[in-house]
């Protein structure tokens, strides 16, 4: 090696080590609870938790606190805690469980307390990931609206249902007309969306392609297989022990995850896809960082969607398939990860 290229070596090793460390942080708002709702939050926490060695998690609002949020994170806890003493999860870099239980806020002031903290930190971009209604995030935010210029926010079905999905809204639900409905999180959405303050945060709104993750028969089969997986692979499949309907691998929130996990996801464009699928800009002109689902080839009016809503079904199917195309592969690297980890398969 030359001198001018042991120089060129010296300086870009750093670059590289320091990039190589680098974990991207996300805060999550969740409706987890117990045996009161869809358990999907449950089996997406634990999901999150097998990416604790590439994540930085700043935080985790269990929003239902009166439904037994909390204690059904810290079910959670308790597997993944069983798991780093029988396994090599330290080694592998995860957290310790007692710095895990730190990030779960046990109620409204300390979810805001600790938000303010990370929002406030402007070293690196805060992802935050929205796995329900957007009410507590949305009255956390006016409070400071200023964090969004700093935060990437990803939410789940918050925008329009799909006309099939309204015969199954709950009894006590406000009720729209077709195309108006919003979705089932979508409490608080609007508030946000027209609220001028956040015309021109970055928002990823993944209304429909998250049911990529319930189609075919693979979400099953990978149920079985993660089950096998240490306390939170049994973990996965003990909160649905009550739910016939969902023995399979649901995480309804885990697209969100996905985004930020994905290796060969350029974060800045989620116009190119990734395993949480393929997403578009609508509105560049007048909102320059909002994406939500990609409509393909399909005929749609992303203004006004009642003109085109004749075309909802088709449009939902091209989302859905968007996540569906890359799905194998987040499957394939997440077994990939977990036999390291565990090496029991």
């Amino acid at each position: 090696m030359n001198r001018i290229s042991a120089i060129i070596f010296l300086v870009i090793l750093p670059f590289t080590v320091c990039r190589a460390a680098t974990k991207h942080r996300v805060f999550v708002f969740t409706d987890i609870n117990i045996d009161a709702g869809d358990p999907d939050d449950r089996q997406s926490l634990v999901h999150l938790l097998w990416y604790a060695d590439e994540l930085q998690i700043e935080g985790v609002v269990p929003d239902r606190w009166e439904a037994k949020g909390f204690e059904a994170c810290q079910l959670v806890i308790e597997a993944y805690g069983k798991d780093y003493a029988a396994f090599p999860l330290k080694e592998k870099g995860f957290p310790d469980p007692e710095a895990v239980r730190a990030t779960i806020a046990k109620d409204r002031a300390d979810a805001a307390r600790m938000f303010s903290l990370a929002a406030s930190d402007t070293s690196s971009p805060l992802y935050v990931l929205v796995w329900g209604n957007m009410k507590l995030f949305q009255s956390i935010l006016l409070e400071r609206p200023g964090y969004a210029k700093n935060i990437r926010l990803i939410t789940i079905g918050t925008g329009l249902m799909a006309e099939a999905d309204m015969v199954h809204i709950p009894a006590g639900w406000s009720k729209s007309e077709p195309c108006r409905q919003l979705n089932w999180n979508g409490a608080g959405r609007d508030e946000i969306y027209n609220h001028p303050d956040f015309r021109d945060m970055w928002w990823v709104e993944m209304n429909w392609t998250y049911a990529g993750m319930f189609s075919g028969e693979e979400p099953a089969q990978m149920f079985e297989k993660l089950s096998q997986f240490g306390h939170m692979g049994q973990h996965i499949r003990e909160v649905v022990k009550n739910e016939s309907w969902a023995q399979y691998f649901r995480v309804g929130d885990t697209p969100s995850v996905l985004y930020v996990i994905d290796p060969r996801n350029d974060l800045d464009d989620p116009t190119r896809g990734s395993w949480a699928g393929k997403f578009v800009r609508p509105f560049p002109a007048d909102r320059p960082h909002y994406f939500t689902d990609d409509c393909g080839s399909v005929e749609w009016d992303y203004t006004d969607p009642c003109s085109t809503w004749q075309n909802h079904r088709e449009v939902q199917k091209a989302a859905i398939k968007t996540l569906e195309d890359r799905r194998s592969d987040m499957y394939d690297a997440l077994l990939k990860k977990l036999n390291k980890v565990y090496g029991v398969l």
